[in-house]
């Protein structure tokens, strides 16, 4: 069985675009890498344990960009290789905007692995239904709200990212994030993120805090509070 490639930060760090390692990569995992690359870089400064993981193929759903977590690592995953949601991804992107999404979906990963490494995932614990006296119903909804509300403030994250090194491309980006939330199969399901991102219309709302992790907590904790 192939197995995935595995690229330590520290080792891509030291890696020249014309190294052995990136030589290993397709064209659409270099563009893909140099557009986030940035936000790997953050990571790093962050003391973030982040490896990254290039799968050699890919299965339908995958996602082109994800994040697992494996013994206290993060694991950034790039599962780009024969995989049609790679495409889609940035379908309808303008060329020149295209690297600063990719760049926002990186912070969203990394806002993932911050989490996981503050011991934060899943905190503070959502108040939902009860499923009715259904115990697996109830179940089922509370994991539906717990990732729903880490999905927020991933892309609260990749926001104030944004807002902090492409001011001038804030409107377009929050625009594609709104554009590409909108389509949810169930209200309040597991990606339904746009009562954050509607927060977040004014970029001024980012305003406090020294990191974009920082940044995005008071909009996302608005965010939880009940209507």
């Amino acid at each position: 069985m192939t197995l995935p490639r595995r690229l330590t930060v520290a080792a891509l760090l030291a890696c020249a675009a014309a190294s052995a390692a990136a030589a290993e990569l397709t064209a659409t995992e270099q563009r893909w890498l140099k557009a986030g690359w940035p936000v790997v870089r953050y990571a790093r400064q962050q003391q973030l344990p982040l490896d990254i993981i290039v799968q050699p193929g890919s299965k339908a759903g995958d996602a082109p960009l994800a994040m697992g977590y494996r013994r206290g690592q993060c694991l950034l995953v790039l599962t780009m290789r024969g995989n049609p949601g790679v495409d889609a991804a940035l379908e309808g992107i303008a060329a020149d905007l295209s690297p600063v999404v990719v760049e926002a979906m990186f912070a969203h990963e990394i806002a993932h692995c911050w989490r996981h490494a503050n011991g934060s995932w899943h905190s503070p614990a959502p108040s939902v239904a009860t499923g009715g006296g259904d115990a697996t119903l109830a179940q089922a909804m509370r994991a539906m709200s717990d990732t729903r509300r880490e999905e927020a403030y991933a892309d609260l994250v990749a926001l104030a990212w944004t807002q902090s090194h492409h001011p001038g491309r804030y409107a377009q980006v929050h625009a594609w994030l709104a554009a590409y939330r909108a389509d949810q199969p169930v209200a309040e399901g597991h990606h339904d993120t746009r009562a954050w991102i509607q927060l977040a219309a004014d970029p001024a709302v980012f305003s406090r805090g020294a990191t974009p992790f920082e940044q995005a907590e008071p909009v996302w904790r608005a965010g939880l509070a009940p209507r």
